[in-house]
């Protein structure tokens, strides 16, 4: 993907991948991305702004005057946030803090000595110990989309350009009345009607139903989605974004390049 030059290419990124490169919590970038103004400080927004802007050199001057003039007309309704900065207990006493250090010492002489027992070999319990791996949820806001008339038969088309490489296999087809995907995790995607230029972009774990008597071209911001007719679903598990057509009642995924091209030049 391209690199960033609009707040709108920042929410197409997604949140994992900020706060991979910014270290920004991912519910923070999520609040970010979904301008949930009246949930972060005016400190603390400024903050992510000047982090992204360095990160991505990007101006996002518009954001933050969006979000003043938010701050402006709702700051007698804004309850007080608490603040960042660490504070130690007027309360707080020395000797606490020495017995915290007496007892994390006797904690390790403990181990030390527990550990020269054991056995070289591990026990039959520790060996069948795995760590499971769980995947990460976004958590943003979830935001119904409106539902669109269900119509003809869909043909859907799957090729993922991360997996062009390998093999081609026949391509999965469902047939009968409707479209809908549903996003397994929380994602942002946008759609462009081919015919108005009209553009639908939100964030939703809700289903995505497509009005097939349209032509659309669909951005999601990851493709760990399901796609469903009446016929039956087919699973995607890719973890970048991914972009469909639906033209004239068929679903097709685009590569980049193409999705760009039946675009006009432009990526969303």
């Amino acid at each position: 993907m391209k690199q960033p030059s609009t707040f709108e290419d920042l929410q197409a990124l997604g949140t994992e991948k900020i706060h991979e490169r910014t270290h920004i919590s991912r519910d923070k970038v999520e609040l970010v991305l979904t301008k949930s103004y009246g949930d972060i400080g005016r400190v603390q927004f400024m903050g992510f702004m000047s982090i992204l802007e360095r990160e991505y050199g990007i101006d996002l001057n518009e954001i933050k005057e969006e979000y003043t003039k938010f701050y402006q007309d709702h700051i007698a309704t804004l309850p007080p946030k608490q603040s960042v900065i660490l504070q130690s207990s007027s309360n707080s006493k020395p000797k606490w803090i020495l017995a915290g250090i007496i007892l994390i010492a006797m904690l390790m002489i403990a181990g030390y000595i527990a550990q020269g027992k054991m056995s070289n070999e591990p026990h039959e319990e520790v060996m069948k110990l795995s760590v499971p791996t769980m995947p990460i949820k976004d958590a943003m806001i979830d935001t119904n989309m409106t539902d669109i008339n269900e119509t003809n038969s869909t043909i859907v088309t799957a090729n993922s350009e991360k997996n062009a490489t390998k093999p081609s296999a026949p391509e999965p087809t469902i047939s009968g009345k409707g479209l809908i995907i549903h996003p397994i995790y929380k994602v942002w995607y946008g759609m462009i009607d081919m015919a108005t230029g009209k553009r639908i972009q939100k964030i939703t774990t809700d289903p995505i139903r497509i009005d097939t008597t349209k032509n659309w071209l669909i951005f999601l911001g990851h493709g760990r989605l399901e796609v469903e007719s009446s016929s039956g679903k087919i699973e995607f598990k890719q973890m970048d974004p991914i972009r469909f057509i639906c033209e004239n009642g068929v679903l097709k995924e685009l590569n980049k390049d193409e999705f760009i091209e039946r675009n006009g030049g432009k990526d969303w």
